[in-house]
């Protein structure tokens, strides 16, 4: 299954230009506020120059808040990047023209990607609510602050889904990882916990009765006791009949390798179904089930998730292994419908 989520690896490839996308349009509306700021009606030069000021210092700030966001990660020291944003912005809102208000849009977008959920969305609140009384005692009409709460909004929400955009991507990727590690780690549990089982133990009671007859030869016991050089070459017999099972134990454990497991299979889907946001559970038999499964079966397997991630309605999922007159089989249920992969090892 972690071999099958090569399919959405095209998402990755979207990664870079959605972040350069939304550090792009955080780039561009303060480069508008500010040729507003200087040609805007009652603007002038000193409102423009201020305008141009604050956002050379507050500009870089939210970029970077942006650039990490983008990326799935909350910038370092972010809350001090956004208090001294917020200083800025707040302390050139006398100075930089009425419309400058319009600049509250990058301070809540970097709040909203900074803080945390409810703190943020508090801001986010307040921050709107005050775009009014604040563009008022500016000198803006009231009826243009209707405009204006518009203005912050639709270019706060517009920003955040275009960061949201590519963090959800990162977010994926991250997952994929993530899969992919627990998927080698499980495998290399069940090889461990095997080999120690059946090749480990022949191995030990090898070596065990090597070092007993070792030991008995250097104590010189055949020459004192009649009978023991047979019994010593009956043993040596049996020690040469263990290596020989203990060598084609290991090969029939290495042909075995060469197949995926089928609990591993079935965990990994489970885990990426369920990072998908599909409710999955996995009824397993405690006996019958096969150790590995064959290459048709896996790919039947692999096909049945892949329709199951497409179908946007499935919430909830059940994968029940069974067996019948000898023949295994796998019943995926999601929701109402059901579908059957009869299981080959």
């Amino acid at each position: 299954m972690v071999g099958g989520l090569a399919r959405f690896r095209r998402s990755e490839h979207m990664l870079l230009p959605a972040s350069l996308g939304a550090v792009g349009c955080s780039v561009a509306l303060p480069l508008v506020q500010v040729a507003l700021a200087f040609g805007y009606y009652g603007s002038d030069l000193r409102t423009g120059l201020w305008s141009l000021a604050a956002t050379t210092v507050y500009l870089p700030l939210h970029l970077r808040h942006v650039w990490y966001a983008a990326h799935g990660a909350r910038p370092p020291f972010g809350r001090w990047t956004l208090a001294a944003m917020a200083v800025v912005i707040l302390v050139a809102t006398p100075l930089a023209g009425a419309m400058w208000v319009r600049t509250y849009t990058a301070l809540i977008v970097s709040a909203m990607l900074v803080l945390p959920g409810p703190w943020s969305y508090v801001l986010y609140a307040a921050v709107v609510v005050a775009v009014a009384p604040v563009s008022h005692a500016l000198g803006t009409p009231w009826n243009t602050a209707p405009w204006l709460v518009f203005s912050v909004l639709c270019g706060s929400m517009a920003l955040l889904l275009l960061v949201w955009l590519p963090a959800a991507l990162a977010r994926l990727r991250t997952a994929r990882e993530a899969l992919a590690q627990q998927a080698v780690a499980q495998e290399r549990s069940r090889i461990d916990a095997e080999l120690r089982h059946t090749v480990g133990a022949a191995l030990e009671s090898i070596a065990d009765r090597g070092h007993r007859l070792g030991g008995r030869l250097a104590l010189g016991k055949t020459a004192t006791e009649p009978g023991e050089p047979a019994e010593l070459a009956e043993e040596l017999t049996e020690l040469s009949a263990d290596s020989r099972r203990a060598l084609a134990e290991t090969r029939r454990s290495v042909r075995g390798y060469r197949q995926p497991s089928l609990r591993a299979e079935l965990e990994t889907t489970a885990a990426l179904l369920s990072a998908a946001g599909i409710a999955t559970r996995l009824d397993l038999p405690r006996s019958g089930m096969p150790g590995t499964i064959a290459q048709p079966s896996r790919t039947a397997l692999r096909a049945a998730i892949t329709r199951l991630l497409r179908n946007h309605a499935v919430r909830n999922c059940t994968i029940t292994v069974t067996s019948l007159s000898g023949r295994v089989r796998l019943e995926l249920r999601a929701d109402e419908a059901a579908e059957i992969i009869e299981v080959a090892s």
